[in-house]
């Protein structure tokens, strides 16, 4: 496979069905980053998959890719901020089309703890369009967050293999709950609103939309 020069995003979604043909075990980590941030990003390649909520990010499936892995854009109005998750043993690519991404990172509670018992930050760090971040359970757990009040963030993500559920856990007191994952739309079709109230049961609405 070509490994110079700016790709479009046909030749993007071709590479990535070719990298997971096999599943989650033979992917080749850093050959994916490179081949996300080589994608020369252009709105009219997703601006149809872009579903917006004025007041929380929104997660919307663009491709199920060949059952490996799924394609999601999600969309962070200013000032979105995820909770802090895990990612269910799954792959998690995180590339930056516009806006800028800050994450921070945490320690898995059962391997540090601050003397109050909360949950202790391994690190943070803000990528711009362009960029593209890779995040595992290996490498603990994380909050993602569109840190601008002025601008929207979009992002690209990828999830190998897919999972319907993950645990967010409670900054303060580690805690952690169990949560499913909804799409506010599919395929650019917004998904019924009753529905996504029904899959995600008794949970705060603001974990309904969990980025993964």
């Amino acid at each position: 496979m070509d490994c110079k020069g700016p790709i479009d995003f046909e030749t993007l979604m071709e590479g990535l069905l070719a990298f997971f043909q096999e599943g989650k075990e033979s992917v080749d980590i850093e050959e994916v980053i490179t081949w996300f941030n080589r994608y020369e990003s252009k709105p009219e390649d997703w601006a149809k998959f872009a579903k917006w909520d004025k007041y929380k990010y929104t997660r919307n499936l663009m491709h199920e890719g060949n059952g490996n892995f799924n394609l999601i854009l999600m969309c962070w109005p200013e000032g979105a901020v995820s909770s802090i998750h895990d990612h269910s043993d799954s792959h998690c690519f995180m590339r930056v089309l516009e806006g800028n991404v800050k994450e921070i990172r945490y320690h898995w509670p059962e391997e540090k703890r601050n003397s109050d018992g909360s949950l202790v930050e391994s690190g943070a760090r803000e990528v711009g369009a362009g960029g593209t971040i890779y995040m595992s359970d290996e490498l603990g757990l994380h909050k993602v967050e569109n840190g601008s009040h002025t601008n929207r963030l979009c992002s690209i993500h990828l999830y190998s293999p897919p999972f319907e559920s993950c645990k967010i856990f409670d900054e303060r007191t580690t805690k952690p709950t169990r949560v499913p994952m909804v799409f506010y739309s599919k395929y650019g079709e917004k998904e019924d609103v009753r529905k996504m109230k029904s899959k995600a049961g008794k949970h705060n609405e603001n974990h309904q939309i969990i980025i993964k």
